[in-house]
């Protein structure tokens, strides 16, 4: 009995796989090794937000500069119309009486709300334009001042005239010189275009009258075309007709050449279209 004892109060010290004493945890955690931590602490990451906030109202829109007037206010919050009063003695008398506060309660808030908001959007753009005049004044201080003393001592030998000139616009010396000239070259296209509109315009003229403007000449056209029967010259290519299917067989480069009566032909036909077209100039009309 003394030895089971002695068993059972034994103390039992139980050893880690650390050499540090101090260090409790098995080798199953994270924390069984011991990482040197840096000095600054991390910074903890940012936490995403599922969603978009929506962009609030303009409570007081340019369009309505009559939101913090007397009259809207008394427009948006009429008084109860009178009517009779409720007996106490009704069973619905606290319910009634709890839906008029509300209402009271209702119509002050928004009076309130009004006019505080109103002031306080007031506060705030007489603020931020005060920051803005400020922050524009001391950008035109930093830009205008001068330079420092020891910058303009320290700085290179450089003639005034060659240090860069705060100037808006470069000057330009020949500007009304390329001007001018871009002002006639518009000129001349344009009165070159209405020519070409015009020379266009009577040749068309001129040319109308082969045109087929009613159904008298497309059945004339028609006709001599397509002549009632068979054409005999359509069987042979070797006959010119009208139809654009009876032209005759097309030569080739040899025959061109060697006739001389074709040669002769497309002579006088260049000569007299050369013609045609100095008439045409000299008279200024299409002949």
């Amino acid at each position: 009995m003394a030895l089971f004892r002695t068993c059972r109060t034994a103390t039992v010290q139980l050893r880690g796989f650390s050499s540090s004493s101090s260090l409790r945890v098995g080798p199953e955690s994270p924390n069984f090794i011991d990482v040197p931590r840096s000095l600054q602490p991390d910074l903890p990451s940012k936490r995403i937000i599922k969603g978009t906030l929506p962009v609030p109202r303009e409570i007081f829109p340019a369009r309505r500069t009559d939101k913090p007037t007397q009259a809207y206010i008394s427009a948006a919050t009429p008084r109860p119309k009178k009517g009779k009063s409720p007996n106490p003695n009704d069973i619905n008398y606290e319910y009634i009486e709890q839906k008029k506060r509300m209402a009271n309660m209702r119509r002050k808030n928004l009076r309130e709300g009004l006019l505080e908001l109103h002031a306080r959007k007031q506060a705030t753009d007489t603020a931020m334009k005060l920051r803005s005049e400020q922050k524009q004044l001391y950008r035109e201080k930093i830009l205008q001042q001068p330079d420092r003393e020891d910058v303009r001592l320290t700085r290179t030998s450089i003639v005034q005239e060659m240090l860069p000139q705060h100037m808006p616009v470069l000057p330009d010396p020949d500007r009304e010189t390329r001007l001018r000239k871009a002002r006639s070259r518009t000129q001349r296209k344009l009165a070159n275009k209405v020519a070409e509109r015009r020379h266009d315009m009577h040749d068309l003229y001129v040319n109308a009258r082969n045109f087929i403007v009613n159904e008298e000449q497309l059945a004339a056209e028609i006709e001599k075309v397509f002549p009632e029967g068979v054409n005999e010259a359509w069987r042979s290519d070797h006959q010119e007709g009208v139809n654009i299917w009876n032209l005759g067989f097309p030569q080739g480069i040899s025959s061109l050449a060697s006739d001389s009566r074709k040669t002769e032909s497309a002579r006088w036909d260049t000569i007299q279209s050369r013609i045609r077209r100095l008439a045409e100039e000299i008279t200024g009309g299409k002949m």
